[in-house]
């Protein structure tokens, strides 16, 4: 038997014996979280961006963004869609990346 393993059967028998604190011992937290004064503009594809980005993202945090390319949207989505594994149906993604482009283009040069 290994140095922690004791230790951690000791540590959990230890516990077992006294009791941990009980969880109705603990007091509810309340939160306030400010007012969203930030909405998407209307456009088409406004409804798939209130659905899919208002997930995880306030609309103030999104329109903040700086201006990107259609390119520059897809990876960003792709990223949301892969490693961060929110639920972007593809069907819905071109026209995610076309709102997203128009609400902050990139300027001409």
């Amino acid at each position: 038997m290994t140095r922690a393993f004791a230790f951690a059967l000791g540590a959990a028998a230890l516990l077992a014996a006294h009791g941990a604190p009980a969880a109705a011992a603990q007091k509810p937290v309340s939160i306030q979280l400010p007012a969203q004064g930030t909405a998407f503009r209307p456009a088409p594809g406004v409804e798939i961006a209130q659905h899919e980005c208002l997930t995880c993202h306030s609309a103030e945090y999104v329109t903040q963004q700086p201006a990107l390319s259609k390119a520059a949207w897809a990876a960003e989505v792709a990223k949301m869609r892969g490693p961060y594994g929110a639920p972007i149906p593809a069907s819905e993604v071109d026209d995610l990346v076309a709102y997203l482009v128009a609400q902050n283009p990139v300027p001409a040069k």
